[in-house]
């Protein structure tokens, strides 16, 4: 795996696209739980961060792929 910006329009290989769709679903509903109960910065700060762990996956492609 290469992590690159021509990665980005590469395609991402498959178990890093299912950890990443995965870590942003349970972040989602770990940042509401934490938001009904009164930990609003909690919620923000999982949230940001599964978010920005999502597009940084797009950059990831296997190494053959890139030109």
């Amino acid at each position: 795996m290469k992590l690159s910006w021509k990665g980005y329009w590469k395609p991402t290989p498959k178990n890093i696209r299912k950890a990443a769709d995965s870590l942003l679903g349970a972040a989602t509903l770990a940042s509401t739980f934490s938001t009904i109960y009164d930990h609003p910065k909690l919620g923000m700060i999982l949230m940001i961060t599964a978010v920005v762990t999502k597009i940084v996956s797009n950059f990831l492609s296997d190494d053959d792929e890139i030109t």
